[in-house]
């Protein structure tokens, strides 16, 4: 099976900390399988300068993710592990430094000038480049493994010898705004050229120069949550559980002048507002506390806007030969805000005269949807692609969505339905399999998220949340007391966000229950307890990136939800 030689190539750049090393141990693994030891470091003496070795051939690696770090402290670091690789170890013939970055010039000079300082040993860099020209030199199989994924052949909606369909969608404002201006610098398939069609001329009006879209927007009250209701008589108690932590209150419609005032900077809702649809279409509000990471924990409304999808039909040259697309045959529709059933117009839409080489995309705008007030849930996914894009982590699935009943399309909309190409003088048409939420890519990215870790009670069978744990700023130990109450059996921390969770102690009524517990993205730990057990956690959180952001509250309040879905109480 083929391969897109840029899946390595973006997922070694976008590795950080932990990720990089234990990737470093299974590239070494595989090309040293008799010789290649994993070090970790461990007690007073750390890991003496060594993240791993060769102990037959003698060379010694060290891994670090240098991506954003300044040349000053990279050199610092190389020089500093090297003298401790040497004053800790004998016979040392190479000395390794692997990073996920190509080095700059002056630390490669640096470099240089220490082998000449220790001409006795061969001192090497491998960068991001050399690691990908090792990795591609393997098997299929092991590939695979060193980059801890399965290769996905791709789908197609077309059977065709010649040209392959695919549907993509996305909800992430940065993505839409980039392909709206051309740029497909970050785009997840090779060689992309985008289609100049009425979906995109739309996009480009409608989302105009608004830089960045935010699904909260926040707005502080000189209220507190007694007195809403009397303030807003038409808003909404939102139950909840006595036993759990509650993230929001109340639940209202905001009115016109609202969307008008506190939504201005987004040009979406301001466009319906425009167009006379009904508030409730637009925005909801809902009231919460700040976020424990995120400040003083003020009363505050969240005005949370419809998120907005970008649907493209992606057209590629499965041939050996360059083709030409003639035209494309679809049903469509056009209209401020309209369900999928009003798409019944048959349109022809026609190419112009241009040929598409083997292994090219072309890129089609579709259609723009809105969801209700919160994302389309995913299930069922495989990663495909995951890369990093400037202070961002982009991740291309496959896999299914949901299709809610409640999404309405917004502008110019395509249902594709028979594409027309020439292929050496040949004509060919083909059938394209209709637009499916079971069997789609969907392209998403985020900034390293990381807030706290959270903690859940297990009461009656159910998970209780109790809210986030040390959250003071990441990086700094903190102290965690809980007193068990009656009807709990279980205490879980789980690590739900982008970031490493170090819990240094577990201290059960005064005694070390558990030590040095390492929780990454998407893992837990567990402890059986007893009513008026007194816990003692001791710990902090470190964010996988350079740069970071607090979660939003609606995300973050549905991250909880999924985690307690798909726990399993036994």
């Amino acid at each position: 099976m083929n391969y897109d030689p840029k899946i390595i190539d973006d997922y070694i750049k976008s590795l950080e900390y932990y990720y990089f090393q234990d990737f470093c141990d299974r590239l070494l693994i595989t090309l040293y399988p008799e010789d290649y030891t994993p070090v970790r470091a461990g007690g007073r003496k750390g890991d003496m300068k060594n993240d791993g070795y060769c102990y037959v051939s003698r060379i010694f690696f060290q891994a670090h993710a240098t991506r954003g770090e300044s040349a000053k402290l990279t050199k610092n670091k190389i020089e500093e592990d090297l003298i401790g690789c040497l004053a800790n170890w004998d016979d040392v013939l190479k000395f390794v430094y692997i990073t996920n970055d190509t080095l700059i010039g002056e630390v490669e000079n640096f470099v240089d000038a220490l082998r000449k300082k220790y001409k006795k040993i061969a001192i090497e860099t491998w960068g991001h480049k050399r690691l990908a020209s090792k990795i591609k030199c393997l098997s299929h199989n092991e590939i695979e493994y060193i980059i801890d994924r399965k290769f996905l052949p791709e789908i197609s909606f077309l059977n065709s010898e010649v040209i392959g369909a695919k549907f993509l969608i996305t909800s992430e404002f940065s993505i839409i705004k980039e392909i709206s201006q051309n740029n497909l610098s970050h785009f997840p398939f090779e060689n992309p050229l985008l289609f100049e069609n009425r979906t995109l001329k739309f996009l480009r009006s409608i989302i105009g120069k608004q830089q960045y879209r935010h699904t909260e927007i926040e707005k502080s009250l000189v209220i507190d949550k007694e007195h809403y209701l009397i303030e807003f008589p038409d808003a909404k108690s939102i139950p909840n559980d006595e036993d759990e932590y509650q993230f929001f209150y109340h639940r209202r419609t905001p009115n016109r002048e609202e969307i008008k005032l506190t939504l201005k900077s987004d040009n979406i809702s301001q466009f319906l507002l425009k167009n006379r649809i009904s508030e409730n279409r637009i925005s909801e509000i809902r009231t919460c506390y700040e976020s424990e990471c995120a400040g003083a924990e003020n009363f505050q409304e969240l005005f949370i806007v419809r998120p907005l999808y970008a649907q493209f039909l992606v057209l590629k040259n499965i041939s050996n030969s360059p083709i030409r697309l003639k035209s494309l045959e679809s049903i469509a529709n056009d209209g401020v805000l309209y369900k999928k059933e009003n798409l019944e117009v048959n349109e022809f839409t026609n190419f112009p005269k241009f040929l598409i080489e083997p292994g090219q995309n072309i890129i089609i705008p579709i259609g723009l949807f809105l969801s209700e007030f919160k994302e389309l849930s995913e299930s069922n996914s495989d990663l495909v692609s995951y890369t990093y894009v400037p202070n961002q982590v982009q991740h291309l699935k496959l896999g299914a969505l949901e299709e809610s009943p409640n999404i309405e399309f917004i502008g110019p909309s395509f249902i594709p339905k028979k594409i027309i190409i020439e292929n050496k003088n040949q004509e060919i048409t083909s059938l394209i399999h209709d637009f499916s939420f079971g069997n789609i890519y969907w392209l998403n990215r985020h900034w390293l998220f990381g807030s706290c870790p959270h903690l859940f009670f297990v009461k009656n069978g159910k998970l209780k949340y109790q809210g986030e744990i040390f959250n003071v700023l990441p990086n700094q130990f903190n102290k965690e007391y809980i007193k068990v109450p009656d009807g709990v059996f279980e205490v879980i921390v789980a690590e739900l966000e982008q970031e490493v969770t170090l819990i240094n102690q577990v201290i059960v009524n005064g005694n070390i229950h558990d030590s040095e517990i390492v929780l990454k993205e998407g893992e837990f730990y567990s402890i059986n307890v007893f009513s008026n057990d007194n816990i003692e956690l001791i710990g902090k959180y470190i964010l996988n990136g350079l740069s970071s952001g607090i979660l939003p509250k609606n995300k973050k309040s549905e991250l909880i939800e999924k985690f307690k879905k798909t726990r399993l109480i036994i």
